[in-house]
């Protein structure tokens, strides 16, 4: 499907628009059930969070029944605008407080910083999002439902925000139009930010100025990754729950509670790792019934319950497909179709690639680490996989602060044992970006704070100069996304996306549409408009390769799977590999003239599969 790939880079004037229906829309909604509002940013905030939940229902239901033409797609648009409508005229006409300037300001910081790179094409620092969240919706475009795709274990993670992808491809807004869905979440946790600040007593700005300085938060917002969606829907279900605590009227508390359990089932629906923060929140809930009797415990029951209902359908659909509910962790315990007990120990050993050891005194050295070798701590991308340094200036003073907010009686525990979780699963910094926001709102308040001048003036100051530092660390990516103004969108991908795009454009211009490609060292296939399967062992077990003795068994393999080409990234080698066994068939297929080079770009090369004659064939 060619809409799949295109890009407009005025597709975000389209999709702008849509994003603030949907945020009205999911204001309407809440506005019904009238609970008081810090602000009207927060209102719209958790408006914007349950609309496009419901999109992604919604487009989740419409592909696993096959339903995914345009005009599909638009009717679930039309839906939720009309129930807004419906409801619009008898919803409450109380309003809230308004943000101040700065606050606006503050957030508004987010769209200089980021549209420039989400209005270009995913390249090069947009790995995962060509490989899976854009890729996993478009092979099910092509194919016309949701299905189990063999061969991506991703495919079968909670993929909320990768339907919200789904529904924006779907309609002809390509990947610019995707994205945008991505950037929309760091809105709604700026949103949070500033209604968690005003309801602690200070303004939000200096809190969200810490935020957006973040390379990794700033870079994430602008790929079609999740991390952001997960940070923003726990943020929320962290507020909904602290204002639950805060209200005297139980029917209050109680919707409060309700709109809470949303929100957690929102954060189960984009990663698995927030299982934990859903557990964690319950047991401050708990803590909190204990120690002012106002939360009931049935209450509180309601909460999680309607957390888990809302996240189950994707660990219901990945049992379905695998048999293992969440696929392909816990390998040892749940099993899982199409995985190996040596595809587990490859994976978790990637897993634990990341960071500087899992030693007890390494966890204090948390911090310090993150903030100076944060290189080991992220893909091998420049600049943006920092965590900057504003977290550690503000870590210090903390500790010897006074008078602290009281919701940071939540703040800090949860922060402190997510970093603890973090550090036991995986060292990676994006997956710690849940803490992020709860580490801008103390840098926040130290930068307000009375009790110490020299504090608060200090903390401006780092945040003012991390501001700076991620913007000029950032305008690199933005020269090169002003490419697709000037010259369009292959001649950017041609500089960012060097030899992967050259390759995939002359296979979708050159080969049968029927045809199948295979892809070695290289899993980035969103821009193939061909079936295609990732090739290297440890992905699956679709390839039996060590049933096979030499490069022209394994080609005949492949020719009967249906594949026709194979394309492999030979920057992605890793040195002394040549002894591996697929590697050596591979490379004997090439010696005998059983896959023929038909074009070559940079490190990918493309070779054609010709299955030679076998020896009785040939007497």
């Amino acid at each position: 499907m060619a809409n799949v790939v295109l890009y407009h880079p005025w597709v975000w004037v389209v999709i702008l628009p849509i994003v603030a229906l949907l945020a009205w829309s999911g204001g309407v909604w809440c506005a019904r059930l009238r609970l008081p509002f810090a602000d009207t940013a927060e209102r719209l905030a958790f408006g914007l969070a349950l609309s496009t939940g419901a999109l992604s229902y919604l487009v989740l239901a419409l592909g696993l029944a096959g339903w995914t033409t345009p005009w599909a797609l638009w009717a679930v648009l039309v839906a939720i605008l009309l129930s807004a409508l419906l409801l619009r005229r008898r919803a409450d006409g109380s309003r809230e407080p308004k943000p101040t300037w700065r606050e606006w300001l503050a957030g508004g910081l987010i769209a200089l910083l980021a549209l420039p790179m989400v209005a270009s094409p995913p390249a090069a620092t947009d790995w995962d999002g060509l490989s899976y969240h854009l890729a996993a919706p478009a092979i099910w475009l092509r194919e016309g439902r949701i299905g189990y795709i063999p061969f991506m274990h991703h495919s079968n993670f909670p993929f909320v925000i990768e339907m919200q992808y789904l529904w924006a491809l779907g309609i002809g807004a390509g990947a610019g139009g995707a994205k945008l869905f991505h950037w929309a979440t760091l809105l709604l946790t700026l949103a949070a930010i500033l209604a968690f600040a005003r309801r602690s007593g200070y303004s939000g700005s200096w809190a969200v100025a810490s935020l957006i300085s973040v390379p990794v938060v700033l870079w994430e917002a602008t790929v079609a990754y999740a991390d952001v969606a997960t940070t923003a829907y726990t943020l929320l279900f962290l507020l909904a729950g602290w204002n639950a605590v805060g209200e005297s009227d139980p029917s209050t508390r109680r919707r409060w509670l309700v709109l809470a359990g949303l929100m957690g089932g929102l954060a189960l629906g984009t990663k698995m790792t927030a299982l934990g923060s859903v557990g964690l929140v319950a047991l401050f809930l708990l803590w909190e019934a204990v120690r002012h009797k106002r939360v009931r415990i049935a209450d509180i029951a309601l909460c999680v319950g309607i957390a888990v209902l809302v996240g189950a359908p994707w660990y219901i659909k990945t049992y379905l497909y695998t048999g293992n509910p969440v696929y392909p962790y816990f390998y040892e315990i749940f099993g899982g179709r199409n995985w190996t007990a040596e595809n587990a120990r490859i994976y978790r050993e990637a897993q634990l690639a990341f960071g500087l050891g899992r030693e007890p005194y390494k966890l204090l050295m948390a911090p310090f680490n993150l903030t100076f070798y944060w290189s080991r701590f992220f893909d091998p991308l420049p600049f943006v996989g920092s965590a900057g340094f504003v977290y550690l200036a503000g870590f210090i003073p903390l500790l010897f602060a006074r008078g602290l907010p009281s919701a940071s009686r939540w703040w800090i525990p949860f922060l402190l044992v997510s970093l603890a979780l973090w550090f036991v699963l995986m060292q990676q910094v994006r997956y710690l970006m849940p803490v992020f926001p709860l580490m801008s709102l103390l840098c926040g308040w130290l930068a307000v704070q009375n009790t110490s001048r020299f504090t608060a003036r200090a903390m401006q100051v780092a945040i003012a100069l991390q501001v700076l530092w991620c913007v000029m660390g950032i305008s690199p990516l933005w020269s090169r996304a002003l490419t697709v103004w000037r010259e369009g969108s292959s001649a950017y991908l041609d500089r960012a996306l060097a030899g992967v795009w050259q390759a995939s454009d002359w296979l979708n211009r050159n080969t049968p549409r029927e045809a199948g490609v295979i892809l070695y060292d290289e899993t980035r296939g969103f821009y193939l408009q061909r079936r295609y399967l990732w090739g290297n062992p440890g992905h699956h077990t679709l390839i039996d390769y060590e049933s096979f003795t030499d490069g022209d068994m394994l080609v005949r393999a492949l020719h009967r799977m249906g594949y026709q080409y194979v394309m492999q990234n030979l920057a992605f080698v890793p040195p002394g590999s040549e002894q591996e066994h697929w590697r050596r068939l591979l490379n004997d297929a090439i010696a005998r003239g059983a896959l023929i080079e038909r074009f070559r770009e940079r490190s990918v090369v493309v070779f054609e599969v010709r299955p030679r004659p076998t020896a009785i064939a040939r007497r």
